[in-house]
């Protein structure tokens, strides 16, 4: 992305700050608006390349045409350190340096003269300035002093000269290995346009990231601060953190929607763009207390019509589907918008629409977009796909560069659960199980057990030959995990039912053992395993053991729950 900002100062003091480019604000010369450009390009993308240029541009504002016969007095630092300085003189005003990291010891300022090698493969226009050295090795936040000496003849030394401080963010890429949740090995870039990143830390239960960036929140530091922009990379097939709608906070405070980008369509992965212009930035100043920004990004599950574009940026795609919850062995819509962007009206285009899994075909269709109503396509999901589908819209209006493809999530389809739940009680010395006198009957609500949800377990004690409540039978009610107790409440099932709630708190996600002990005073007790997860579907029993000799007669009974 590039973002340019335009502000109207009166001194010959300008300053910019944090951006890819900036754009300067236009001061006086000879009764004149001039204004100054800089920005900086590499050969790639990929911030690990070793040669950089740093255009720097002095122009007429309201002619749009360059300034002749300038002569500019450059000093770049960063973080209080000089990393050169020079002084260049350029006929047509446009002074290109380039900057060539190496490992020598000194740093070294050079003149080439018409078209050289580096010139050449980045198509500058200009003579070149060379700059090699141990710099610019890193991305990050780079300072810039630019002094204007003279203008339109070198014999016009201008007395103050004009003077601008840049703020110059130059890319810097980090990726980093995590684990899913199916101890699948995944990789998350994080590129930052502002400075430097630490203490990146992804936290698989909660399906959450974070990380630190340095920043000084003084008011003049904001003044000067335009936006603050990262992106995150993931790959497409990375189904624990795809989603439609992405949180992200910054010190605590939750980003507005328009601050969170989904960008589906610029590479084969997704990448999700935080944008913090300066208003957020003055909003945010009150809520720290350090230097730094700590951000958070972690998926909404709250379901929202996606957007992206063609590859070839002509469509803008528009796509929701019904159920909110696509499950496997059950059937999904999909209703979507084409529209041209130019325009941002709907159009009545031929298309292939494709569902795509483990790189097989699932389901095609060609068909013409709707400009009345929106379009509509039913897919049957076969019980056996899990994890990420892809969603893929190609050869819109007959081109074969406009196309642009979505990934969802799809959940096992589990058996429902038949409440209540029958357990038998038995008693346990060692290893060895006895079976006992009593049944319980049990219920909880929600169906699914979530994170951060309030639930509630509800009993009733039997006597399991008459079938009949016993009254005020006493019991313990306990939950364990990894063989630990977490949880026990005492009570009396008041004409032999009653209730007990509990809440699953964050970073609780995960199996349980549900026991009702102690009942009516005896050593028998019920047992019964479950699973707690923090979003929507989930497996909320998966095994109930023998416990009794009737149990065993009955056979074996095995609960599962559904999503």
């Amino acid at each position: 992305m590039s973002f340019c900002i335009f502000v109207s100062i009166t001194t010959f003091d300008a300053y910019g700050h944090g951006l890819g480019s900036e754009t300067m604000s236009p001061v006086l010369l000879d009764n004149r608006n001039v204004t100054l450009a800089i920005s900086e390009s590499q050969l790639t993308p990929d911030s690990t390349q070793s040669s950089k240029t740093i255009a720097i541009m002095l122009y007429e504002t309201n002619r749009q045409k360059p300034v002749p016969n300038v002569t500019f007095h450059v000093t770049a630092s960063r973080d209080g350190n000089i990393l050169f300085d020079g002084t260049f003189q350029r006929n047509d005003g446009d002074l290109d340096i380039g900057i060539i990291t190496t490992n020598q010891k000194e740093v070294k300022v050079t003149e080439e003269g018409g078209a050289n090698w580096f010139g050449q493969i980045i198509g500058s226009k200009s003579n070149m300035a060379i700059v090699t050295g141990p710099i610019f090795g890193s991305g990050g936040l780079y300072h810039f002093k630019i002094q204007v000496l003279t203008a339109d003849s070198y014999s016009n030394k201008l007395d103050p000269p004009i003077n601008y401080e840049v703020g110059l963010s130059i890319p810097d890429t980090k990726s980093y290995k995590v684990t899913d949740n199916n101890n699948l090995e995944q990789t998350i870039d994080v590129i930052t346009y502002y400075d430097q990143l630490s203490n990146f830390e992804y936290m698989s239960q909660n399906k959450t990231m974070q990380f630190v960036m340095p920043f000084d929140w003084s008011e003049k530091n904001l003044s000067q601060v335009s936006v603050v922009h990262q992106e995150i990379r993931i790959s497409k097939s990375f189904d624990d953190i795809i989603a439609s709608k992405y949180d992200g906070y910054i010190n605590g405070a939750k980003l507005a929607e328009n601050s969170v980008i989904i960008d589906d369509y610029s590479s084969s992965d997704r990448i999700i763009h935080l944008i913090v212009n300066q208003n957020d930035l003055q909003n945010l100043k009150n809520l720290v207390s350090e230097n730094n920004m700590s951000f958070v990004l972690q998926p909404n599950e709250e379901r929202s019509a996606l957007s992206t574009y063609t590859k070839n940026g002509e469509y803008n795609i528009t796509l929701k589907h019904y159920p909110d919850f696509l499950v496997a062995n059950s059937e999904a819509s999909f209703l979507f918008d084409v529209r041209n962007t130019p325009y941002n009206r709907t159009v009545s285009v031929p298309y292939d629409f494709a569902v795509m899994y483990d790189d097989k075909e699932l389901f095609k269709k060609h068909d013409i977009t709707d400009t009345v109503s929106e379009n509509k396509i039913s897919v049957n999901l076969p019980d056996y796909v899990t994890g990420s589908i892809m969603v893929k819209f190609e050869n819109i209006g007959n081109n074969e560069y406009a196309s642009a493809e979505i990934p969802f999530k799809i959940k096992e389809n589990l058996p429902t659960i038949s409440f209540p739940i029958k357990l038998f009680s038995f008693s346990s010395q060692g290893d060895a199980k006895s079976s006992g006198k009593y049944q319980v009957d049990l219920t909880w609500f929600p169906e699914n057990l979530q994170i951060d949800e309030e639930s509630e377990f509800v009993f009733t004690i039997r006597d399991i030959t008459t079938g009949s409540p016993i009254n005020d039978a006493n019991y313990d009610f306990v939950i364990w995990q990894n063989e630990k107790e977490i949880f026990r409440k005492s009570g009396f099932a008041n004409s032999g039912g009653d209730y007990v709630d509990y809440m699953f708190s964050k970073g609780q996600e995960g199996s349980y053992l549900i026991r009702i002990e102690n009942i009516a005073n005896s050593t028998q007790m019920v047992e019964i395993p479950v699973t707690v997860t923090p979003e929507f579907p989930v497996a909320a029993l998966i095994l109930v053991m023998s416990f009794t000799a009737l149990f065993t007669v009955r056979n074996t009974l095995i609960f599962r729950t559904s999503q």
